[in-house]
């Protein structure tokens, strides 16, 4: 009864041993490969800090000046910090986890919502308007066109305004007036080409102007304000 009692507290002894010793060999090459981590870290930030050095120090013998070189920290120093960097990387972390929630939660409140609908029949003062087509009651307002024979009353009339400023002797709107059966444009409008006393005239098919041909050319005649001639 004793021997067995003694050998298993020798075997819980042994075991206790190797849990420890395998702790401790996996420490020790956890920490191995962190040195040899920073160790690459470290030569690249001495061959960063002498490449600024260099490159300083070539500027300010160019320009004549002083050269105070950066320093470089040991290993130790450069890599006193590293639980605070890594706590801040944390940080860092859990701030861009809620932001990136934060946007798809939007995103979802913004495709899933619904705007809530009103039915007028839980409003007792509602009701539902109705509203009929609109339609234009007045008449279409473009000019309309004019027949030949009254475009002829108009240059009669015309004519006996203007029978002075036409250089007649006298007002010879009671001669014949003659249709060419022309159409010509003057102004972008069609016009209805007349004869009369020796000079040709247009007059406007919808009746906005009356011209006399002179020198190769329409010119507008103005109207005066004379009592209407019969027609």
């Amino acid at each position: 009864m004793v021997y067995y009692i003694h050998t298993y507290k020798e075997g819980t002894a042994l075991s206790k041993e190797s849990k420890i010793a395998k702790k401790e060999a996996k420490a020790a090459k956890k920490a191995a490969k962190v040195e040899k981590k920073q160790a690459g870290q470290y030569a690249k930030l001495v061959k960063s800090i002498n490449k600024k050095n260099a490159k300083a120090e070539k500027k300010a013998n160019k320009k004549g000046k002083p050269f105070t070189p950066v320093p470089i920290p040991t290993q130790e120093e450069a890599f006193a910090g590293g639980e605070q960097s890594k706590g801040k990387k944390i940080f860092q972390l859990i701030i861009l986890i809620l932001l990136i929630w934060l946007v798809v939660y939007f995103l979802v409140m913004w495709f899933t919502y619904v705007a809530p609908i009103k039915n007028a029949e839980d409003d007792n003062t509602a009701t539902v308007q109705e509203y009929d087509r609109y339609v234009n009651e007045h008449e279409i307002t473009t000019t309309k066109s004019y027949s030949v024979s009254e475009a002829k009353a108009l240059l009669k009339q015309v004519i006996h305004d203007n029978w002075r400023t036409l250089n007649y002797s006298s007002d010879p709107s009671s001669a014949a007036i003659n249709y060419t059966s022309n159409i010509v444009t003057v102004n972008n409008v069609d016009c209805y080409e007349f004869t009369s006393s020796g000079k040709t005239y247009a007059v406007a098919i919808n009746l906005s102007a009356v011209y006399v041909y002179e020198n190769g050319e329409y010119n507008p005649l103005t109207f005066h304000s004379t009592a209407l001639i019969a027609k």
